[in-house]
């Protein structure tokens, strides 16, 4: 994603002799609503992800704000859900030959470990980014979604108004699965009140929801991802429905895995635990 951006989530950025970055981060509910909800919610790990690792990207110089890329995987795991809102984190690259992977973990004010997160992305070095997204989006046609999709309950995937539901109820039979639909007008801001993005296609903190909410539809909307990882094969098309299917779901160790597709293709696979609180 093409910067200049007009905000920093994080600040007063630090590299040690070790090569990683400390930084501060952004206390300003204001330009960052996403704030507002418990540090462990997946809208908040995911948003606090992209931001951090950008901006630390760049403070290394190995993040180029000119040219757009991906994350293509991520895996975390959350401190206990009473965490306090991160007032710092950790940046660090490892290079394994050619492979280079990122860790970053954040710190609320009592110095608790509030997410640690690694991951991984690739940079569209020489390809016309534009062009190659139209003529990919042109290749899914477009459906009819107005009339007959019909969302879960905002009760039932755990949020506060029915527009911010992402998916179908469960549907069961030969197998398990969800729809799901998200459009610049429920998934994006002002439409969402704490999603932001590009705009081109739906994004990992989108992704990190979607797992959230079909958490909340397998376990009760009381479920909270303590840990988690995603892997992105093609992205995700704004405003196409998708399909949500449960590949497998481990009870006792309250852990299932997801496959997201669109228009016949594999997309995202998702992994996540979770924890029911009394």
């Amino acid at each position: 994603m093409p910067s200049p951006f007009p905000n920093a989530y994080t600040h007063n950025h630090s590299v040690q002799d070790d090569g990683s970055v400390v930084f501060e981060c952004s206390q300003d509910a204001a330009i960052w609503p996403w704030l507002a909800l418990p540090s462990t919610h997946q809208i908040a790990v995911q948003s606090a992800n992209f931001w951090a690792s950008v901006e630390s990207g760049m403070t290394l110089g190995t993040f180029d704000p000119g040219k757009w890329s991906a994350l293509t995987e991520v895996e975390w795991s959350c401190g206990p859900h009473e965490v306090g809102r991160a007032v710092r984190g950790r940046y660090a690259v490892e290079q394994s030959g050619d492979a280079r992977r990122y860790g970053l973990e954040f710190f609320d004010k009592a110095d608790r470990s509030i997410v640690r997160l690694s991951g991984r992305g690739v940079v569209f070095q020489t390809r016309n980014f534009e062009t190659w997204r139209d003529q990919a989006k042109a290749r899914i046609v477009k459906p009819e979604y107005a009339v007959g999709f019909e969302y879960a309950s905002a009760g039932a995937v755990g949020v506060a108004e029915d527009r911010l539901s992402f998916l179908t109820p469960l549907q069961t039979g030969s197998a398990t699965f969800a729809d799901g639909l998200i459009t610049k007008a429920n998934g994006l801001i002002p439409g969402h009140p704490l999603i932001g993005g590009s705009g081109d296609h739906v994004n990992s903190t989108h992704m990190g929801e979607v797992g959230r909410q079909f958490a909340a539809l397998l376990a009760g909307p009381k479920a909270e991802i303590i840990a988690g990882a995603m892997d992105f094969k093609h992205y995700v098309e704004l405003g196409r429905p998708f399909r949500v299917d449960l590949v497998q779901h481990d009870e006792a160790a309250r852990h299932f895995e997801l496959l997201v597709c669109q228009a016949e293709r594999t997309c995202t696979w998702v992994a996540m635990t979770y924890a029911v609180p009394d």
